[in-house]
């Protein structure tokens, strides 16, 4: 479970009774501007409701505090142990400063959203359950392999990455020792970043494995090891020497680093570290800044939370830039560069859904999808926003052939208290007035967190698969967790009827 790194903590009653004052004037102001930007963006009392500030983050933050001893702190390796200290980073009049300025702010409850009118199944869509027979299903990762006409699966409970047609009968399989997390299709050879286990950990126990294919025949090798949970690699030459280099992100959990890995003529290998942080999600390199020089990109979700640049300097070297950033309630699930006005210019879309940190978390009113949009020198600024409880990706293109754009979102920490769930939404000409909203065949039946688009069946029309992780963190309803886990359904095949 990926940890909010908020800097206060307080055992307190929710009706403490504070007295608001000025917050000019605010010690309790003064001192969470001090202490709680220190390791990401300042989270507002309004971020979360009392009860989760009181009975979920304030006692897990005491430790990361020193306030509160972490039982068997010192049988930690050295580099998880410093994540605690040994003794307070702040005194206990500050604490209790600080955590009655959040108490006294915070709402009761967190407001409600407008809600979404939606307009039934939309007929633009054709849904097919890819099955295996598993005990439960727990897809880490899905491709659409588009010159092939291929579905890649990857299983994270087998511990293997599974091809299979269209219509999901079997081809050939990939076993490796972890969990995939990441294909990188090469035309001599896949990179599968293999992350070791499966629930979070910070052992470097990760693994980058070539794949060679004869026919439907692979053969696997080990190119680097001792990586930290690793969630995504791109090969690329990036230091312009004509060799195959590899940009990993390696989330770990409270332990990880973003960089990449430089291999020469003798398998040397040198690495070049450009975040010592955990939590790098996926990457893309893009000219951000209109110098025609390829840049860096990276989702983070530890620690200070958001997008990253690395703008290139020439010669392998790169200087950092915030390009977007967000408080860590957030939840940051995805990224991707989309010319969503159909100007020809690229913007950004971000997901923020992740509400994995407690059984019971609070719905999120600014969970969903952000459209960000460039001045053309690498300065973004945020331009629409559309609510979804849990988002954790979408895709926009003008999938149905019209001219406007479309966007097809999906949720893995959807809300069930309101009969209709939401998990995956087609909204028809999204951003125009007359957006229609329509659920989508065969939604109901997985719980999705992966997924990949492209046309797959070769007929000019984008295609969608969804990779189904039925089990997590989270409160489920009985009924539709047995229905989720029970299925047997590994992926859901969306194919466009455009053509």
């Amino acid at each position: 479970m990926r940890a909010i790194f908020l800097c206060i903590v307080i055992l307190a009653s929710i009706c403490g009774g504070f007295a608001i004052v000025d917050a000019e004037k605010d010690e309790g102001k003064i001192l969470s501007d001090q202490y709680c930007a220190s390791c990401h963006v300042k989270p507002l009392p309004e971020h979360l409701n009392k009860a989760t500030w009181v009975a979920k983050v304030f006692p897990m933050m005491r430790q990361y505090m020193g306030m509160d001893p972490l039982p068997k702190r010192e049988q930690l390796p050295h580099d998880l142990a410093a994540f605690f200290p040994s003794f307070p980073t702040m005194t206990e009049d500050e604490w209790y400063t600080v955590a009655q300025w959040y108490i006294d702010r915070a709402p009761i409850s967190l407001p409600e959203p407008p809600p979404i009118v939606i307009s039934g199944i939309t007929p633009q869509f054709v849904s097919t359950a890819i099955m295996r027979d598993v005990e439960m299903p727990m897809t880490t990762l899905v491709r659409l392999d588009a010159q092939r006409g291929r579905f890649v699966i990857g299983d994270g409970m087998g511990n293997a990455i599974h091809v299979t047609d269209r219509q999901g009968v079997a081809i050939a399989s990939v076993q490796l020792s972890g969990p995939p997390s990441c294909v990188e299709i090469q035309p001599d050879a896949w990179y599968v970043t293999d992350m070791g286990m499966l629930l979070p950990h910070d052992s470097a126990i990760g693994k980058l494995v070539k794949v060679t294919w004869n026919r439907d025949t692979p053969t696997t090798t080990v190119i680097l090891d001792s990586l930290r949970r690793p969630t995504h690699v791109i090969a690329i030459d990036l230091n312009g020497d004509k060799r195959r280099d590899f940009l990993v992100c390696e989330y770990g959990n409270l332990v990880g680093r973003f960089g990449w890995y430089e291999i020469d003529a003798f398998n040397k290998v040198k690495y070049h570290l450009l975040s010592p942080t955990p939590g790098a999600i996926r990457a893309v390199v893009r000219d951000v800044n209109g110098d025609k020089r390829p840049d860096i990109v990276v989702q983070m979700a530890q620690a200070r939370e958001g997008l990253v640049a690395y703008i290139n300097k020439g010669k392998g070297r790169y200087a950092a830039q915030e390009l977007i950033t967000f408080p860590p309630s957030y939840g940051s699930s995805s990224f991707a560069f989309v010319d969503v006005d159909g100007d020809g210019k690229e913007e950004i879309i971000v997901t923020t859904g992740d509400n994995g940190d407690y059984d019971n978390p609070p719905y999120k009113p600014y969970h969903g999808v952000y459209t960000f949009t460039s001045n053309g020198k690498g300065t973004f600024m945020q331009s629409q926003f559309q609510h979804l409880d849990g988002a954790y990706g979408a895709h926009i293109q003008d999938f149905d052939g019209d001219g406007n754009r479309d966007m097809l979102s999906f949720s893995y920490f959807p809300r069930f208290d309101r009969g209709d769930i939401d998990l995956v939404r087609y909204d028809s000409r999204y951003g125009k007035a007359d957006v229609t909203s329509w659920r989508v065949q065969g939604a109901e039946r997985g719980r999705w967190l992966v997924t990949d688009v492209g046309d797959v069946d070769g007929d000019g029309d984008q295609d969608i698969l969804l990779g189904n992780v039925s089990i997590g963190p989270g409160i489920v309803p009985d009924t539709i967790a047995r229905r989720w886990m029970g299925s047997r359904i590994v992926a859901l095949y969306l194919r466009n009827s455009q053509k």
